[in-house]
């Protein structure tokens, strides 16, 4: 009895948070800008008797949605995912995190662990629950902690389990000097962090902005024994600022074509349409270096995680043309500048029928 009462409040709490993820990710203001937004004349693909046609045998949807992603990018089309049903639903239902792993797969002290024999971040010390770890996960106190971040190089520091639109995320470098302020450092984060060396990018990545790492990220969904790419795009970040997600610069989001390059626009946090880069230059044509294996990487990698299926990848590439993997977003992966820069993420109206008649 006990036991399942403890089964019954971990998935009480699970909902919980899904709900303030919804909260998070979809009643801010472009989900509000959706409910307000009223189309001028639009095709009648996206109007509320074409959108009902699609939906109503799976659940009441907006035809808001369709239209506010067609006034951006000039894609109409009624299989727009609305992201409160991506995150409820489809997220909910095609990743077990009620039952198996979450947020345990999430914690990026263990990536290298559950994804070994891909390149990732040299990690210098874990902190789990507290508890300082070396790489080998050897048991160290605070102070030799501190002395494995001694070697002049510049590091950074995140939290492991969190660390959404690079909250918590801050870059440092190990000398005498400052020995005293990484101990404050790690006061100060408590838990639960992670600290890796800074990555180097392939030349081509850096040349979209030299100061933070450009990372592509890409949406992979196991089904039906498959890895399939729903989409890809190359995050941007902008001159003097060391990250390149959207919500926490002024950078922006570029959809990939099936070849790894740049569409002609671009996509701030906003969701305006840029049709250049921060660097001044336009995005189309660019193309992403050793992009096919980036793709076969992350279809190959989704195999080691088939309770999750579907993943937000994100990955660059290193100076030498190997992929690297950064993060993987096992929880509820963004939809947003998919949909923005590529028309619906289910493009194969088949595949949308299959995964709307499973979740719904």
């Amino acid at each position: 009895m006990n036991y399942l009462h403890a089964i019954n409040a971990k998935k009480k709490q699970f909902d919980d948070y899904m709900r303030k993820a919804a909260i998070d990710y979809s009643v801010n203001k472009q989900y509000q800008n959706v409910r307000k937004f009223k189309a001028d004349n639009p095709p009648s693909s996206i109007r509320k008797q074409s959108i009902n046609s699609v939906w109503s045998k799976y659940c009441h949807v907006r035809p808001g949605w369709a239209q506010y992603y067609w006034s951006k990018n000039g894609i109409a089309s009624p299989y727009y995912i609305p992201s409160n049903i991506w995150f409820s639903r489809l997220c909910r239902k095609l990743n077990s995190l009620d039952r198996f792993g979450w947020p345990l797969f999430q914690d990026k002290n263990y990536l290298d662990m559950v994804f070994n024999g891909i390149r990732q971040p040299e990690i210098i010390v874990r902190n789990i629950s507290g508890q300082y770890l070396d790489s080998e996960y050897n048991c160290i106190s605070p102070t030799q902690a501190t002395e494995l971040c001694m070697d002049n190089q510049e590091l950074i520091i995140k939290p492991s389990i969190s660390s959404k639109h690079a909250n918590g995320v801050e870059f440092f470098s190990g000398s005498d000097i400052y020995r005293d302020k990484i101990l404050d450092l790690f006061q100060t984060k408590k838990s639960d962090f992670v600290i890796q060396r800074v990555i180097h990018q392939h030349h081509k990545m850096a040349e979209l902005n030299p100061d933070s790492i450009n990372t592509v990220r890409l949406l992979t969904l196991l089904w039906n024994g498959k890895a399939t790419l729903l989409g890809s795009l190359v995050r941007v970040g902008v001159k003097g600022c060391r990250v390149d997600n959207p919500h926490a610069s002024n950078g922006v989001s570029c959809v990939l074509s099936a070849e790894g390059k740049m569409i002609d626009t671009a996509y701030d946090r906003d969701w305006n349409p840029k049709t250049n880069l921060p660097n001044g230059k336009s995005p189309l044509g660019f193309q992403v270096p050793y992009y096919d294996q980036i793709v076969n990487t992350v279809k190959l990698l989704h195999f080691k995680i088939p309770h999750f299926r579907l993943v937000g990848w994100d990955m660059t590439v290193s100076e030498e043309g190997e992929p690297i993997l950064i993060e993987a977003n096992m929880d509820y992966p963004e939809i947003y500048f998919h949909q923005l820069g590529g028309g619906p993420i289910f493009a194969d109206t088949d595949l949308f029928n299959e995964i709307l008649s499973y979740v719904c």
